[in-house]
Parts: C-alpha cells; structure tokens; sequence
C-alpha cells in the first residue's frame, strides 16, 4: 500500500488529448500563466498533481491553494465537455469558410429566438426565392438556401438534381455542432464558398485560395480584446459525411 500515482497517468492522456484553447482554459482556472507550446501548458498542470515539492520547483507553491483533487475536477470537467458532442444524420454538400466571434457556450443564454417565416442566408450571397430552395431544421435557424448551392453530390451526373438529405442543417448550424465549447456570437464575414480550382496535368488538386477584407466595428474590437471571447476563421467540407467537424482548424 502507498501512494497511488495512476491519476497523474490518466489525467496526463486527457491533456495529451486537449486542444492548447482547452489547456489554457484549465491554466486560468488555476490562475497559472498561459504562455508556451502545448508540452509546456500540460507539464505545467501536471505539476500540480504531483507531490508538493514538484509545485515548488516550479515556482508555484505559494501562488496556488489548489488541492490534487481540486486540479484533477477541473481536467475532468473540461474533459467530459469536451467529449459531449453531438450527434446527428450525415449530409452531404462542398467547402466553405468564414469568420466567427465566439464565446464559451456555458457562458450564453441560449433562450429560443424564432426567426421570421422566410430567411433566405445562402452561401452565393443571394437572397432571392427560388423553386429548389431547402430549410435548415434548427429551431433557431430556420433559413432558405439554394439546393443548387449547398447540396452537392459526390459525384455529378448531367441532368440529375442533387439528392435532397433527410436531415439539413446549414453550414452555421454544423459549426455550432462541430465545438462544443464555443458559440457564435457575431459574423463579421458572411461564409464563402472556395470555387473549384479543378485537378493539375500531374493528377494533384490544385491549391484553392480566397481573400477577403472586413471591418470590425468599435463594439466588434473592444470584444474581441476581452479574454473570454475569441476571433475564429474556420472551413468545413460541404459534401462531408460526418456532417458537424471542421476540417481546420
């Protein structure tokens, strides 16, 4: 009988697995800096669980009152978030990126807000109704978009419309889904959809690129400089068959 070392060991796997966002999330809750690569951020965490000797060789006996068990609830929390993502039917349709203002979702009132009866929020930025239009299910959501648009079939067939999934989710909902830890607050860049490049004579995709400027208002930038918040660009693959991730980042 002795000290049991396996928690160490197993919270080392569950920070091994976190993101630098998650890790920095678990240091400021141990009012610990935030600063250094990712090894840096886990060694410094796990120097709490280790033996109170450990804590003062890394400077950090008398700044920090948090007990093992204490520091060991945290990782696990954060852990359990982390891995309570949802689930939910595939859909298919092609790439696309946009710029989000985020804030951690346990910190949002997320009161339904209904939408009005007709929303049309398409990726080729018009908002004009046709008679192929398909409605994102969400409640919150709601919005019209073109079929021609954002249901894209792995493999064209000339003459034959896109298949229309049982489940559609717009490709904002999809990145709520994708994390969650954030949500979107505000979208100072409407998505854009990357228009293929086509395939070079050596058979390898071609590089697809896209710039686009934007303007933060007064408001948007004294948010983004509070900790709290986050300035995010993402992509997602619009004919992905695990419908809620992001291919980067």
């Amino acid at each position: 009988v002795g000290d049991c070392c396996c928690a160490p060991m197993l919270h080392m796997d569950k920070l091994a697995y976190f993101r630098i966002k998650e890790l920095k999330d678990i240091l400021h809750q141990l009012g610990l800096p935030k600063q250094g690569k990712k090894q840096d951020l886990i060694d410094r965490v796990l120097a709490l669980l280790s033996d109170e000797q450990g804590q003062r060789h890394h400077g950090w006996g008398r700044k920090n009152s948090f007990t093992k068990e204490a520091v060991a609830k945290i990782i696990d929390d954060i852990y359990s978030r982390k891995m309570q993502i949802q689930s939910a039917p595939d859909l298919a349709t092609r790439s696309h990126t946009g710029s989000d203002l985020f804030r951690p979702k346990d910190e949002v009132n997320d009161s339904f807000q209904p939408q009005p009866v007709t929303k049309v929020r398409c990726i080729c930025d018009s908002k004009l109704l046709n008679d192929n239009m398909i409605q994102c299910e969400d409640d919150r959501c709601h919005v019209w978009q073109h079929m021609s648009c954002v249901l894209v079939p792995d493999k064209p067939t000339e003459g034959v419309g896109p298949e229309v999934p049982p489940h559609f989710y717009c490709e904002l909902c999809r990145l709520s889904r994708a994390d969650p830890f954030w949500v979107t607050t505000g979208n100072p860049l409407p998505p854009l959809k990357f228009m293929s490049s086509g395939v070079a004579n050596d058979g390898t995709s071609v590089l697809q690129t896209v710039e686009k400027t934007f303007q933060l208002s007064r408001a948007d930038r004294e948010t983004v400089q509070r900790s709290e918040y986050d300035l995010q660009v993402w992509c997602i693959l619009m004919n992905d068959k695990v419908q809620f991730r992001m291919q980067w980042p």
